[in-house]
């Protein structure tokens, strides 16, 4: 195979990988940012049963502010719970209004911690010890996508993190590598290839996937210096390739 030939299919190589990688990297970061923004956004209610004096709601309000598992707890009065419901139902808050006064009771709104998503039921029920909860209501769709979201998430990491230490090892072997065939002809072409081709890779993965940055709400640009290490891994491939290859 000729120089220029080894250097075409180089490139070529090295611009695939570096697409491969840039795809992982973009959809790692969508996940964690559709983890965030569901995350938010996610909230338990609890409806008391009754109204409740000032103190006995201060003390159950501290009471749930300790759990571990709560990230954020606000109390929401009748009013303004019915002020929430007139905005998404205007029709059925007519229809009570009808009937007589506020219907709704007052309510806790809860903010779990991340780690507290997975056993979201089994913490729920270890909430009804603290008071007589009229109804518990949380939106169990949004949960299963907060936790899809970060099981794929986990998993391109866990992907993520394989290619660079196979990256890794091939810049070491490629450096034992070059101590023992410094009288070969090691091809210098090889590893620039290598470096085009995956900034080749890069800047036509950039343009595959400008249309997805007008959803400004989920849309996340990997951090700048992946981009840097998936240019450096496609120069080391080409290098470690010139030593594969290499002629006596």
């Amino acid at each position: 195979m000729g120089a220029k030939a080894r250097a075409a299919w180089v490139f070529a190589f090295a611009a695939s990988a570096a697409l491969a990688a840039q795809t992982l990297l973009l959809a790692e970061r969508q996940c964690r940012r559709l983890e965030t923004a569901l995350g938010d956004d996610f909230r338990v209610v609890l409806f008391l049963r009754g109204p409740l004096d000032d103190g006995r709601r201060a003390v159950l309000e501290e009471k749930l502010r300790a759990l571990p598992e709560s990230a954020a707890v606000r109390y929401v009065p009748p009013d303004e719970g019915l002020a929430a419901v007139r905005r998404s139902d205007p029709e059925l808050v007519d229809s009570v209004a009808l009937v007589g006064d506020n219907p709704l009771p007052g309510a806790f709104e809860l903010s779990p911690a991340p780690e507290a998503l997975p056993r979201l039921a089994l913490w729920i029920e270890s909430l009804q010890g603290l008071s007589d909860w009229s109804d518990v209501r949380w939106k169990p769709a949004q949960l299963e996508a907060i936790l899809r979201a970060r099981l794929y998430g986990h998993w391109l990491r866990l992907a993520l993190s394989t290619l660079l230490c196979a990256a890794a090892a091939l810049a070491l072997w490629a450096l034992v590598a070059s101590l023992h065939a410094r009288s070969r002809e090691h091809g210098a072409a090889l590893p620039v290839a290598g470096a085009v081709g995956g900034a080749a890779g890069l800047g036509f993965s950039a343009l595959a996937s400008w249309p997805l940055r007008r959803d400004a709400l989920l849309w996340a640009e990997p951090p700048s210096w992946t981009q840097v290490a998936v240019v450096a891994a496609c120069a080391m491939l080409g290098w470690s390739l010139s030593l594969w290859r290499a002629e006596p």
